[in-house]
């Protein structure tokens, strides 16, 4: 059971908000729908109509990711003012760091621009890690420009790396 301060309940309500906003459909990659719920709560049992094909898959950009990222990141900071035991950021960004280092062309895009995101410090070997994955993006690119794989990689290291660049000792 949480015990919220009326604070937190406030950044909450206000999220909450902010989430159900058609605009916001689009950063979760469900623009193309009147209401959220429409899509969330239909299931092939009730509408035999639908199934996974059956409407428009929509790409999920980078950059919306970093949006709802940091909008969650501020719901969970918010929660954990009220916890002082809590470890849901330390859990967070672990599991993000594990598959930002992972080759996986599906996950780790997404996963380094989470880790930019949400992490609080970064060593020089993180770092490191981001610019060998950028360099190996851009040999992959020049071997084939075509590799849409290869420019999402690119993007999503400099994002990281714009994010983290600031936690860096100067």
């Amino acid at each position: 059971n949480l015990y919220s301060t009326e604070e937190t309940k406030q950044v909450l309500r206000l999220s909450l908000t902010e989430f159900s906003l058609p605009k916001f459909y689009l950063l979760f990659g469900i623009s193309k729908v009147k209401s959220a719920a429409v899509i969330a709560f239909r299931s092939s049992y009730r509408d035999r109509s639908f199934s996974p094909g059956s409407y428009e898959r929509e790409t999920f950009a980078l950059t919306s990711l970093e949006t709802v990222t940091e909008a969650l990141l501020e719901i969970m900071e918010a929660c954990m003012r009220d916890i002082p035991t809590c470890k849901w950021l330390d859990q967070w960004t672990e599991l993000a760091q594990k598959f930002a280092f992972q080759y996986n062309p599906s996950l780790q895009p997404r996963a380094l621009v989470v880790f930019g995101c949400i992490s609080k410090r970064v060593s020089h070997g993180q770092i490191k890690q981001i610019i060998r994955i950028l360099s190996k993006g851009l040999e992959s690119c020049l071997k084939g420009p075509d590799n849409y794989n290869s420019q999402v990689l690119i993007e999503a290291t400099v994002i990281a790396l714009t994010k983290l660049q600031p936690l860096l000792n100067k």
